[in-house]
């Protein structure tokens, strides 16, 4: 017994429309379909309401593509505009009060970083090798150019520096092993060296 073989909803809406036109007009006076007629006649006028709304909406999408288009081509004639007015501007005043009375944002201008503080949270443990110390402390959000650390025999010094670097954590090597030693840190800046941690001791490894 054969069957028909629709497979409509895979076809795109103009194949679909051809497609229904060619059988609406197969079936129209089909002698072998004459006891469902309206049914074709049915097909035919879905068929038509069809049409006429796809044709809708293909011009509308065209008339909104050029609309598109008209926009983003106004949005770069406005963008120049804004630019070149900006420039003007600042060619007029670099006051950022009169600047903002013209109704412009200004950019954002880095604040200086000034004297940094002293490093935090030394601490000193034992190194993996003889006669070593690690040292850490807490890391300075920002304005770091680098770190120097010193150590001592003494709490009173006399202090020999031995890291200069961007890591908040170095190792004090070459130490006598068993040997009581103080350590301090500072951070350097654009404003210079700031001050001196507070003093960590630990005996060498």
């Amino acid at each position: 017994m054969a069957k028909i073989k629709l497979d409509l909803t895979n076809l795109s809406v103009n194949d679909l429309i051809q497609k229904l036109t060619d059988i609406g007009a197969a079936m129209t006076g089909n002698a072998t379909f004459t006891s469902i007629a309206a049914k074709t006649t049915a097909l035919v006028t879905a068929k038509t309401a069809l049409k006429t709304a796809n044709d809708d909406s293909e011009a509308a999408n065209q008339v909104a593509a050029q609309k598109i288009t008209l926009r983003d081509t106004a949005r770069v004639g406005a963008e120049d505009a804004a630019r070149t007015l900006a420039a003007a501007a600042e060619g007029v005043t670099s006051d950022a009060a009169e600047l903002q009375s013209g109704g412009w944002d200004l950019r954002g201008v880095p604040t200086p970083v000034g004297p940094l503080p002293a490093p935090a949270s030394l601490a000193a443990t034992g190194g993996d090798q003889e006669g070593e110390v690690d040292l850490s402390w807490d890391a300075i959000p920002r304005g770091v150019q680098t770190f120097l650390a010193e150590q001592a025999p003494a709490p009173t010094g006399p202090w020999t520096q031995f890291y200069v670097g961007k890591v908040s954590k170095c190792t004090a090597s070459g130490l006598t092993s068993g040997t009581q030693y103080w350590f301090r840190v500072r951070a350097v800046g654009a404003a210079g060296p700031g001050p001196w941690s507070d003093p960590a001791t630990k005996r060498a490894t």
